[in-house]
């Protein structure tokens, strides 16, 4: 990322490790984080156990950037696979 990070957490999802990176903040503007794997992006869909280690971890990231910053922070998420899960667990649709 070109600009420096104001942020940067890592966490274990099962056998990976996803990196979040958060741009410096620039008051007024919109900024977008960064999510990296290693050793490689999942080729597969998460399993229910690593998708929630995944949203625990990218969770306490975004909330340590709220609290670091004084800011609120947005979440969107999408993606193959997470609507399906949802709907099993009696989700929106």
């Amino acid at each position: 990322m070109a600009d420096a990070a104001c942020l940067v957490r890592s966490w274990r999802v099962g056998r990976w490790t996803a990196t979040l990176t958060v741009p410096a903040i620039n008051p007024g503007l919109r900024s977008c984080a960064l999510i990296e794997w290693s050793p490689a992006m999942p080729g597969r869909p998460l399993t229910p156990s690593e998708l929630a280690q995944y949203r625990a971890g990218r969770d306490a990231a975004l909330a340590d950037v709220a609290r670091a910053k004084g800011l609120s922070t947005a979440l969107l998420e999408f993606g193959r696979g997470i609507e399906t899960r949802a709907r099993g667990t009696g989700g929106a649709q």
